[in-house]
């Protein structure tokens, strides 16, 4: 891949083999963080899609990335995943039972098992502040590290590590509590 500045410079000039090249670079990235935040493999594939749609038309309107396009398409795809939960807040949703059809009930009782507790994870983060859930996504989901998640998020490195202090003891004051119940 060519240097940032070049990379800005041919995007906006809508050179075809350079938004292809970003694509397949950074396509794969945005749906890891989108899962970590989700977990529906097709909102996360709209999601990760929707992405790029919008780099593409923030290049239409000049409006596109002036300096980080990674910090850009992450940031564009944590306010995609959080407008997508807000949505969820507001509608009614009714959880049905995924009617396992296994002879073995040991086996049964295990996915069952494992099911409900990456579901009380999944709930516990989406608790968190949108910025928590961000911090972790980068950190744990893309195994960023704390300069990298801070260059994308636009913190220093002390503010980020703070953030991700603060979530992890979120999660097990949260975790903490229905797991003992």
């Amino acid at each position: 891949m060519m240097n940032p500045e070049e990379t800005l410079k041919r995007i906006k000039r809508f050179d075809l083999a350079t938004l292809a090249e970003i694509h397949d670079q950074y396509y794969p990235q945005i749906y890891r963080y989108v899962c970590y935040r989700l977990g529906e493999n097709q909102v996360c594939e709209d999601i990760s899609s929707e992405v790029f749609l919008r780099l593409l038309d923030a290049l239409h309107r000049k409006r596109g990335p002036r300096q980080n396009l990674r910090g850009w398409l992450f940031g564009t795809a944590s306010n995609l995943v959080n407008d997508h939960l807000r949505g969820l807040y507001r509608r009614q949703v009714e959880s049905l039972d995924q009617g396992y059809e296994q002879s073995n009930g040991e086996l049964l009782e295990k996915n069952y098992e494992q099911d409900w507790v990456q579901e009380q994870v999944r709930r516990a983060i989406q608790q968190l502040t949108s910025e928590q859930q961000h911090v972790l996504a980068l950190r744990y989901s893309e195994e960023r590290s704390l300069e990298e998640t801070a260059e994308i998020m636009g913190k220093s490195l002390t503010a980020v590590k703070g953030l991700q202090f603060r979530a992890i003891g979120a999660l097990r004051r949260i975790l903490g509590d229905q797991f003992q119940a």
